[in-house]
């Protein structure tokens, strides 16, 4: 039977795209199927009345390896949030920021109260440790729960709860900090080594400069898979496709051989999008709320970091609320979360809702964490390959490394 190509990857997600543009560098064809109308899983954006909306709150971190070797930086025109935070309390708002990078948020940093002067002096022992510590060192050490990494470090109650938590919360999407302590590091380290950025035009930019290398006929849209049998792929739609080998780059809850009895753990996110004639806050920084029994845990103005997420004369505000909320009644959701705000921000009973996104699969459980994966991982059997960020660490960094390290492992089973 004639095969439509050498390798067909399923999903155009970060790791699956990543895959497709490393097997055409080595010469190798491809066909890609997307059950979806576009590429790029979960780093998606919208564009609704004008405004740019991210399929959740989502930063890019410049630091990422493998994006450094992948990505054209300059054609994403990354704008860039400032280091550090602005920190919501019940006391009012103040400003931690990043004196060693930002010198004029010296001030403000040691007069907030958001953690102690010793505190402070340990942030910045934590961020030359981890300036000496490589990437390999980081995911060799013992691993523990984040909370009890914090706790080691000697970090105090106060910045726990006032930076730590809302911090990572917004990160790592849940509130336990019981994320390994493997991936504390890395992503501290990311964060202290290089910017928090969003592309100018939207975070799919990303997965956009990725799949340029496709042409119309390598990149199917409304492929949903359901059944991989060798090298045939069929789809709902009754296609049959054929290939010598199969990459399966989608997340674990939509593989299409996925095991009835694994149990997938991850974590969920909403993001609720308001527009408004006014900004809330003028500074480059993220929002973080400290209050107990919160509903929103970070507050973005996205056309502060980049215009074009607006309409000229108007801002997008974006937040994150932790966890599942799909089945919530959601006008009451939304008044619920506008008055929660109302405290920092009287402005917020004025803010025009725009859209909500509830989003099941937004990071998998990170709790154990790896940046290597290893052959056994990759290969499902003979002519079936797997790639995502779930083997490895919940990262757009991991997702490009699955990727990269499933081409290289076809390419090499091809080679022999």
């Amino acid at each position: 039977m004639k095969k439509d190509a050498e390798v067909i990857v399923i999903g155009a997600g970060i790791a699956g795209l990543t895959a497709a543009k490393l097997l055409k560098t080595a010469g190798i064809s491809v066909l890609m199927l997307e059950a979806s109308d576009g590429v790029g899983g979960r780093v998606r954006t919208d564009e609704v009345d004008g405004y740019l909306l991210d399929r959740g709150f989502q930063v890019f971190l410049t630091a990422y390896p493998e994006a450094k070797n992948l990505l054209d930086y300059d054609a994403l025109e990354l704008c860039k949030f400032d280091p550090g935070a602005l920190i919501l309390t019940r006391d009012g708002i103040t400003n931690m920021g990043d004196p060693i990078r930002q010198p004029s948020s010296l001030v403000s940093t040691l007069l907030s109260k958001a953690a102690t002067f010793t505190d402070k002096l340990r942030m910045l022992r934590l961020k030359l440790k981890l300036a000496g510590k490589n990437i390999e060192e980081i995911f060799s050490e013992p691993e523990i729960t984040t909370t009890e990494y914090l706790k080691r470090e000697g970090f105090s109650g106060t910045i726990m709860n006032q930076f730590f938590r809302p911090f990572m919360t917004g990160i790592f999407l849940e509130d336990r900090l019981s994320t390994s302590s493997r991936m504390f590091e890395f992503v501290f380290k990311m964060f202290s080594e290089g910017d928090a950025a969003i592309p100018a035009k939207g975070m799919d930019m990303i997965p956009k400069q990725l799949a340029e290398c496709l042409s119309p006929q390598e990149l199917l849209f409304h492929q949903k898979v359901t059944a991989v049998n060798g090298g045939t792929v069929t789809t709902e739609d009754g296609n049959n496709y054929q290939a010598t080998f199969v990459l399966i780059a989608t997340d674990p809850l939509r593989s299409p051989v996925r095991s009835g009895n694994s149990v997938i753990k991850y974590h969920s996110v909403s993001n609720m999008y308001f527009t408004a004639k006014k900004r809330p806050f003028e500074m480059p920084l993220i929002a973080l709320n400290t209050l107990s029994g919160k509903l929103v845990n970070n507050v973005a103005v996205m056309d502060r970091i980049s215009p074009a997420y607006a309409k000229p004369g108007h801002t997008l505000i974006s937040l994150s609320l932790i966890g599942d909320h799909s089945k919530a009644n959601q006008k009451e959701l939304q008044e619920n979360v506008v008055s929660e705000l109302k405290f920092w921000y009287p402005d917020a009973s004025s803010w025009q809702h725009l859209k909500t996104y509830h989003i099941d699969y937004a990071l998998p459980n990170d709790d154990q964490v790896t940046n290597e994966s290893d052959y056994k991982a990759l290969r499902l059997n003979a002519q079936c390959f797997t790639c995502g960020d779930y083997l490895m660490n919940g990262s757009i960094n991991a997702a490009m490394k699955s990727g990269r390290l499933a081409a290289e492992a076809i390419i090499n089973t091809m080679r022999k």
